[in-house]
C-alpha cells in the first residue's frame, strides 16, 4: 500500500503536459497557477508527499484575512479531511483541491467540494459516520460560534449532529446522502452551510 501511495505522489513530480492538463481539468486553475503552486509544493515536499505541519505554510496565502488567527486549525481540518487514507500525507493534486476550496465563489462548487471531503470512501454517498468525522474536525471551531442554530445542532456532539443532518437531507430515505441531496441542502439551509464552513 505504501508503495502505491508513494507512486501516486510521484506522478505529479514532473509537470509534464499530460499532468498539467489533468490538474487544470480537475481544478479549473490556469496552467500558470498550477506551475507556481507546483514549485512551492515541491520545494517543501520533494518526494510529492506533503506532511501536515507544512500545510499551514503553503495555505497561508489563501486563508481569508479575518480568519488568519485560526490558520493552524483551518489547515489541520482541511488536511485531515483531504487525507482520506489517514497516512499523514497529501499529494500535489489534493493540495490544489484545498486551495480551490478557499478560492471558489460558487456555492454549488463549494458544496460539491465539501461533499467530496465528507465522502471518505469516494462512493458518492455520505453516511452518518462520514458526516460525524468531518463535524468532529470542526467541533472546536463551532464551540466559539455565536450562531444558535449551530450550537443547538452540535450540543450533543458530532455523531448526534450527523444523525440529525442525515435525517434532514436524506430525501429518498435510503439512510445515505447523495451529492444532489447534499448540494440541495447546502443551497437551501443556512445551518447546513454554517456547519461545514469556517
Amino acid at each position: 500500500m505504501g508503495n502505491v501511495l508513494r507512486k501516486r505522489a510521484e506522478l505529479y513530480k514532473n509537470l509534464t503536459d499530460e499532468v498539467l492538463k489533468h490538474c487544470c481539468a480537475v481544478t479549473g486553475f490556469s496552467s500558470e497557477i498550477i506551475r507556481k503552486e507546483h514549485e512551492k509544493f515541491f520545494n517543501i515536499a520533494e518526494d510529492g508527499r506533503l506532511k501536515k505541519h507544512y500545510m499551514e505554510e503553503l495555505l497561508g496565502d489563501y486563508i481569508p484575512a479575518g480568519k488568519q488567527k485560526r490558520v493552524k486549525y483551518l489547515t489541520n481540518c482541511i488536511f485531515s479531511a483531504i487525507d482520506t487514507n489517514g497516512d499523514g500525507y497529501i499529494d500535489f493534486l489534493e493540495y490544489l483541491m484545498s486551495i480551490k476550496f478557499f478560492q471558489t465563489e460558487s456555492p454549488i462548487e463549494k458544496a460539491d467540494f465539501i461533499f467530496r471531503i465528507i465522502d471518505k470512501n469516494g462512493d458518492n454517498l455520505v453516511t452518518a459516520k462520514e458526516l460525524a468525522r468531518v463535524l468532529k474536525c470542526f467541533e472546536d471551531y463551532h464551540k466559539n460560534s455565536s450562531n444558535s442554530h449551530i450550537t443547538n445542532v452540535m450540543c450533543h456532539g458530532p455523531l448526534p449532529a450527523a444523525n440529525a443532518i442525515l435525517e434532514k437531507l436524506d430525501e429518498d430515505k435510503s439512510g445515505l446522502i447523495g451529492v444532489s441531496e447534499f448540494v440541495d441542502g447546502w443551497l437551501k439551509d443556512e445551518t447546513i452551510r454554517a456547519l461545514f464552513t469556517f
